[in-house]
Formats: C-alpha cells, sequence, structure tokens
C-alpha cells in the first residue's frame, strides 16, 4: 500500500520596506483565500457518535486534507454505535459485517487462509508458528456499482514464554502475527488487493485484543467513482483514521489524519 500526501507551501521573499512587506502579506492572504473558495465545495466526511459529530476529512478539488482536531481514545469495540456523514459530491455506499460460520464467510475462508499463510512465509514466521491456533476474527462487505469487496482481519496466537527468564524482570506474553487486507469478488473469484502483517506482543494476565478490529471500518464511501474505505485506528492510547482508495487495480492509502487526544 503507498501514501499518497499533498501539502501546500507557500513562500513570500522577506523584504525590508514595509510596504513592500504589507503587499505580499495581501497577496499571500488572498492567494490562500482563492483556493480555499476555489476548492472547498467538494465534500466533508465526519463521524457521528450520540451527540457528537466529529470532523475527519475533507476533498477539495480531489485532494484529501485532513479535518480531526483530536481523536477520542476512550474504549471501543465493534458494537459502538457510530454513522459516518458524507456531504457535497461525496456518496454513502453500504457496509455490513459478514456473519462468522455463514456460508458467505465459509467461502471466503480459505482465501483468507491461503493469504494469511503467505505472509507468515514472506516474514519467515511459518516454522515458528505453525502449531499455534489460527482465527480470522473480522469480514466486511460492501456493495456499489456492481462491485463486492471485502476487508479482512486474521491471526494468530504464539506464546513468547520461557522457563530459563526472570519472569519478574521479563514476563511471559503472546505475540499475536496479524494480517489484514482486501478481496475483490467477481462472481465467485476471489482477488486480493493488497495485504498488511503486523507483529504485537501482548503480556500474559492482562487482557487479550483485540476486542474490536485492528482497524474499524466506518462506512465506504464513493467520490467520482473511486470506493473508498474510511477506518479507524487504536493503539493503545493512540488513535487515527485512514482513507483507502480501494479498486480492482489495488489498495491504496489516501490519507491518513492523527491528531492529539480529546
Amino acid at each position: 500500500m503507498r501514501w499518497i500526501g499533498d501539502r501546500l507551501s507557500l513562500d513570500c521573499e522577506i523584504v525590508i520596506n514595509s510596504r513592500q512587506s504589507l503587499a505580499c502579506l495581501l497577496a499571500l492572504t488572498m492567494g490562500v483565500g482563492t483556493s480555499v473558495r476555489a476548492q472547498g465545495g467538494d465534500g466533508a466526511l465526519s463521524i457521528e457518535d450520540g451527540n457528537r459529530i466529529e470532523p475527519i476529512a475533507r476533498v477539495a478539488d480531489g485532494k484529501w486534507i485532513s479535518d480531526v482536531k483530536c481523536v477520542p481514545t476512550e474504549s471501543r469495540n465493534a458494537a459502538t454505535s457510530e454513522s459516518l456523514r458524507v456531504s457535497g459530491e461525496i456518496r454513502p455506499s453500504s457496509l455490513r459485517a459478514v456473519v462468522p460460520g455463514s456460508p458467505e464467510w465459509l467461502r471466503l475462508a480459505p482465501t483468507i487462509v491461503g493469504l494469511f499463510e503467505r505472509r507468515e512465509r514472506e516474514e519467515r514466521l511459518s516454522d515458528r508458528t505453525s502449531v499455534a491456533p489460527r482465527a480470522i476474527d473480522w469480514i466486511y462487505g460492501t456493495e456499489a456499482g456492481g462491485q463486492r469487496m471485502y476487508y479482512f482481519e486474521a491471526s494468530r496466537r504464539v506464546s513468547s514464554a520461557s522457563p530459563d527468564v526472570d519472569h519478574d524482570t521479563d514476563p511471559p506474553g503472546t505475540v499475536r502475527i496479524a494480517v489484514a487486507g482486501f478481496l475483490h469478488d467477481a462472481q465467485g473469484r476471489l482477488t486480493p488487493l493488497g495485504t498488511k502483517s503486523e507483529l504485537r506482543w501482548e503480556q500474559d494476565g492482562l487482557p487479550a485484543g483485540p476486542s474490536r478490529p485492528d482497524l474499524t471500518p466506518l462506512g465506504v464511501v464513493s467520490y467520482r467513482g473511486r470506493s473508498i474505505w474510511v477506518m479507524r485506528g487504536q493503539s493503545g492510547a493512540s488513535g487515527w483514521f485512514t482513507l483507502y482508495d480501494v479498486s480492482t487495480g489495488g489498495t491504496s492509502t489516501l490519507l491518513t489524519a492523527r491528531a492529539g487526544r480529546c
């Protein structure tokens, strides 16, 4: 997955004459104002959680810009009631959680397991982890414009405890291997659109995560014919929002919006 970032840089030559300085400042201010007016009508994303509305991002002239002021860090889970709000040219698409054990889930499972095992081999982990249980944690699906896409997360937990260490200074724990990615379903033919993997250490005796997806899909929107997944990420006290452009050509990151804690 690739990072796409855009940044506007405005420079003004430093001058001694105060009249020239004022003209430069006015030109800079007018330039910024013209840019905002010309690009401000494309649309915006926000999330509604009860009585609170959090701005996430806006799109101006096809470029995504963070609107996040702060990211709440209170504990959340997959059942938290949140709704995505859109405006302008952005259009909402349906998003649903696939029921574990359902025929749809079982049809997707072999492909997800195969992708998980491939990432383990690429990370050279399979020899050390193959005996540990593996699980498909979450699957979400959307259908728009005749396209069916899925987001999944799967994981395996491997004990890292050793009898040769002092557990007071080096407490036993579990290494969680997680693989997430997107799938395209073309009349039953599943094609991977990108995967990512990570290792996370969890101390034994503490609650095992996650009680929610590593990246929680908040919704899927359409903008100028592109399908964009809006995701909330959280790791400990750190929270963020990420927008993924997902198409049959692959997956790319449009924007990751981070801010201070609320």
